[in-house]
């Protein structure tokens, strides 16, 4: 819980800063942003931008690689094929080797390439990107003055959470090894996810022409890249902790993360604190290591590129890192590393004695809230039977799984028989119950339960005579293997 609470307030506090890079352009919203924007540019690796049509992408990677003086060359991906990158390759030294007829456009000479619509290539085209991003090669030659790499798509996935549901025809999935290519992967703030002021301000602003950085940003970045030098030595084993657990925590979460991308994370991390460092002397705040990972892990994942994820689980796998980095017993760290919700809670329960209240407390917390319903009352309960003379877990745990389970103490049958549908399942549950020994400790809480899922879901759905046998099972086996 106060991992949680800390990103949160870190997130409000970084909505009040001065802004250096996004508010002078006329980009509202961008602020928190900045110090991931500011560590690319300090390490010169690979940056994706995500985000719907319109959001300014272009535009703010258009007018910082001109605030650098460098040489921008930008691709629209769905139109261009490979010559128009190359040029037109040409026979040479008695056809043993190929030389390439520049045009204006070509990649030769570029400081800075963007990439732009990356998700509409072919695949054939997509592998031709490869060594670009990736190692400033093409062809196999090496792409002497390219420092920059960056690109932009549109999502690959419509979010049926969102009103308007936008689907992009023609915009595919990335291919998980190239966007794996990418070690900072930004979503973009758009019209929606901003605030009736910062919306108000792009508004006024829209009127009012160019606008100049206030600070010169060549000399942000060298300060970030010194920066960078200093951390990488005081802060290494703190970092590489932090690191170790995340991967643990990544692999049971959300899936197989290469070894690359954790040489990455480390990167991006050092990056990215460097950055926050740098501009808070501008704008008087001290951040501390524990403020940037959870905007480290916002736009350092790759698999955001093909899907939209929670911003809790985020917030809950960099908060749990975390926990893991810095402690030292075998099963807290056991324990944080389980992702299962219900595995999780078994073992804390199995293993309370030894598990710190606070840890205890949170982990039983946010568990419960991660299982279904049947599930979720059932293991409430049986938390809440366990605990509740715990006199070292916190009174706001205890008073969450008794809101949970207050359905099984409140449950009236006199008052719900009237509903024939209700009388089936009534009956159903007398049947099950029937064949438990009423001695058995259990007996009073199970039969409870059961009741409490009598009330119907909706107005037109009730539970199932199948719902209730599983519950039924599953409360008497978690019962015996906890409890008893």
């Amino acid at each position: 819980m106060g991992f949680l609470f800390s990103f949160m307030v870190e997130g409000e506090k970084m909505k009040q800063r001065k802004s250096l890079l996004t508010e002078p352009l006329g980009l509202f919203g961008w602020k928190t942003l900045e110090p991931v924007i500011l560590a690319a540019l300090a390490t010169e690796l690979p940056m994706l931008l995500v985000g719907k049509h319109g959001s300014a992408k272009s535009f703010l990677l258009e007018r910082l690689a001109e605030s650098l003086n460098l040489n921008f060359r930008s691709y629209n991906a769905s139109l261009i094929n490979y010559d128009d990158l190359v040029g037109i390759p040409i026979p040479a030294n008695n056809n043993t080797t190929l030389e390439y007829i520049s045009n204006p456009n070509s990649i030769w000479d570029a400081e800075v390439v963007f990439i732009d619509e990356i998700n509409r290539t072919k695949p054939e085209f997509q592998n031709k990107l490869f060594p670009i991003i990736y190692d400033k090669r093409v062809q196999g030659q090496k792409l002497e003055k390219l420092k920059y790499r960056w690109a932009a798509m549109n999502p690959s996935f419509s979010d049926e959470e969102e009103e308007d549901n936008l689907i992009y025809f023609g915009a595919m999935p990335l291919d998980p090894a190239l966007s794996d290519r990418f070690p900072f992967i930004i979503e973009v703030p758009e019209w929606d996810s901003l605030s009736k002021e910062d919306r108000k301000k792009m508004l006024y602003d829209a009127d009012k022409g160019r606008h100049e950085f206030p600070v010169d940003i060549k000399e942000l970045v060298d300060k970030v890249k010194a920066k960078i030098k200093e951390i990488s030595v005081s802060k290494q084993e703190e970092i590489s902790n932090y690191i170790l657990a995340l991967m643990d925590v990544l692999k049971g979460s959300l899936g197989y993360v290469s070894a690359r991308r954790a040489t990455m994370f480390q990167e991006t991390l050092i990056a990215i604190y460097a950055s926050m460092l740098v501009l808070g002397e501008y704008t008087g705040d001290v951040p501390a290591l524990d403020d940037s990972v959870y905007l480290h892990i916002q736009t350092s994942l790759p698999f955001i590129v093909n899907q939209r994820i929670e911003r809790r689980l985020l917030l809950t796998v960099a908060a749990r890192s975390l926990k893991i980095a810095q402690i030292g017993d075998a099963i807290t760290r056991k324990l944080l590393l389980t992702t299962d919700p219900l595995k999780q809670i078994k073992f804390a329960v199995v293993n309370r004695i030894a598990i710190e209240a606070e840890t205890l407390s949170e982990v039983i917390t946010s568990s419960i809230s991660r299982l279904s319903t049947h599930k979720r009352r059932a293991m409430a309960l049986i938390s809440y039977l366990v605990f509740k003379e715990n006199k070292d877990i916190y009174a706001t745990v205890i008073e969450t799984l008794a809101i949970e389970v207050r359905p099984v103490f409140e449950t009236r049958r006199v008052d719900i028989m009237e509903e024939a549908r209700v009388k089936v399942l009534a009956d159903h549950i007398d049947t099950l119950m029937s064949g438990v020994d009423e001695n058995e400790n259990y007996y009073k809480y199970l039969n409870n339960l059961l009741y409490s899922f009598l009330l119907p879901r909706t107005s037109q759905s009730f539970y199932s005579n199948e719902e209730i046998d599983i519950l039924f099972h599953f409360f008497i086996e978690i019962w015996k293997e906890l409890v008893e």
